[in-house]
C-alpha cells in the first residue's frame, strides 16, 4: 500500500474533528537514538493493549469471529495495518529535529456486528473517503528533540463522523472509549520510553 507522497498538516485531514486526545512523554535520551524505538516497539510490550483489547473483543468472540492480534510478538505499526489502519506516513529517520508516523481508519466503529475497519488501497483513498454513516480516526506519534539529548514523544488522536448523524453516534462511543484509548496511548509512549532508557 502507497503513502501519500504529499500530506495534509495533520488536523487538515479531519478538520474540526469533535474527538480528540493528546499525550506526551519526555524521554531522557536523543532523538536519534529513541525514533528507531517508535517504529520497532511491539504490542506485547505495551502492557495495557492485550487486556483492554481483549474486553474490547468479545462481542466479535462470542459471535465467532476472529482471534484478537496483539498477543502476536510483532511490531505495533504491522498490527495496525493488519486490523486496516493505512499507514499515512513513516519517517525512517528524524530530520530538522523531529519525527513522525501517522496512520488512519474508518468504519462504524459503534457497531458491534459490523464494526470492521474498511479497507483502502492507498493512503490517498482513505484521505479521500467521504461516504455518509461512518467515522474517520486519525492518530500521530511524533518525537521532537528538546536538545540536550532529550525528547518529548507525543501521541494525538481525531476522530469524526463522516456526517453530523454519524458524529453523534460516535459520541457514546467515545465517552465508553476515552478512557482505556488513553491508557493504550500512554502505555505506547512508557514502552518506547523503557526501550530507550533500559
Amino acid at each position: 500500500m502507497s503513502i501519500p507522497t504529499s500530506l495534509p498538516p495533520f488536523e487538515e485531514i479531519l478538520p474540526a474533528a469533535p474527538y480528540r486526545e493528546l499525550h506526551q512523554r519526555v524521554v531522557e535520551a536523543p532523538i536519534d537514538d529513541v525514533w528507531p524505538h517508535c517504529l520497532d516497539v511491539t504490542a506485547r510490550e505495551i502492557r495495557t493493549l492485550g487486556p483492554l483489547m481483549a474486553v474490547r473483543s468479545l462481542p466479535a468472540r462470542i459471535m465467532g469471529k476472529g482471534a484478537e492480534a496483539a498477543s502476536a510478538p510483532r511490531a505495533l505499526l504491522d498490527v495496525f495495518t493488519e486490523e486496516g489502519f493505512v499507514l499515512l506516513r513513516r519517517d525512517p529517520i528524524p530530520r530538522n529535529g523531529r519525527a513522525s508516523i501517522v496512520f488512519g481508519g474508518a468504519g462504524r466503529f459503534w457497531s458491534v456486528r459490523n464494526d470492521a475497519t474498511i479497507a483502502f488501497p492507498d493512503g490517498d483513498a482513505f484521505i479521500d473517503f467521504d461516504e455518509p454513516g461512518h467515522a474517520k480516526t486519525i492518530a500521530r506519534l511524533d518525537a521532537i528533540d528538546l536538545g540536550d539529548g532529550i525528547t518529548r514523544l507525543e501521541t494525538e488522536t481525531l476522530v469524526a463522523g463522516t456526517d453530523p448523524a454519524s458524529t453523534r453516534k460516535l459520541r457514546p462511543y467515545w465517552a465508553l472509549i476515552r478512557l482505556p484509548s488513553g491508557l493504550i496511548r500512554r502505555s505506547w509512549l512508557a514502552a518506547i520510553d523503557r526501550r530507550a532508557c533500559p
